[in-house]
């Protein structure tokens, strides 16, 4: 069965004055139709910029610098 949703060693990195900052470093996981998922951590872990990555909604300087999601097997990170 095909994931709903499926991220695959996904990579968040920011841009800084002396280089690139790497906010998230190889986050995977799958949710099948009908599962749900909690993403739990402390304050700052990057749960929000996973979730802002995810739907397209990163802010510049920020952007994807590694991995895939998909979306019922559709590649929405493009």
């Amino acid at each position: 069965m095909t994931p709903l949703l499926e991220v695959q060693g996904l990579g968040v990195e920011f841009a800084a004055r002396r280089g690139a900052v790497r906010a998230l470093d190889g986050v995977s996981f799958a949710v099948a139709p009908g599962e749900a998922l909690g993403i739990v951590g402390e304050s700052g872990a990057g749960k929000s910029l996973l979730g802002a990555a995810i739907i397209g909604l990163l802010d510049p300087p920020g952007r994807i610098a590694a991995g895939e999601v998909r979306l019922a097997g559709e590649r929405i990170d493009d």
